[in-house]
């Protein structure tokens, strides 16, 4: 892909609401931004700058500790529920919340992220379409 600037901004602008809906939805669920919630996605900010987007989600995906492929231990799936539940507000591709997103994409994690939702109290369907 040749190196198109405009394309790189954009990506990168995205990715920037994208972080700042993740620290709203953090604080709003956990009452307090963490560090992960300030570095959240910073990986792909500075390497859109570098890579083509196909290259960057690969890479990102790969390694980010919020994603299936990585994710551990508690504090990691807390920041893939919060991921899930603010993609909504930022990507139009994704309109469904955490709830939606387990069962539509990740039943095989109902055991470790159903609760998670239930302690947060967003365990029902709550789109932004209205349903």
């Amino acid at each position: 892909m040749p190196f198109n600037m405009k394309v790189r901004v954009e990506n990168i602008k995205y990715t920037l609401e994208h972080r700042k809906a993740f620290r709203v939805v953090e604080k709003n669920l956990f009452g307090r931004v963490s560090m992960r919630g300030y570095l959240h996605d910073f990986d792909k900010v500075f390497l859109y700058l570098f890579l083509s987007k196909k290259s960057v989600s690969k890479l990102h995906r790969k390694f980010a500790r919020h994603h299936i492929n990585r994710a551990k231990t508690k504090r990691d799936f807390n920041e893939m529920v919060i991921d899930w539940e603010c993609a909504r507000y930022t990507k139009l591709d994704k309109p469904l919340n955490a709830y939606e997103t387990l069962y539509a994409y990740y039943p095989q994690l109902e055991a470790i992220i159903l609760p998670i939702l239930q302690e947060l109290n967003i365990d029902k369907i709550q789109s932004l379409g209205g349903k």
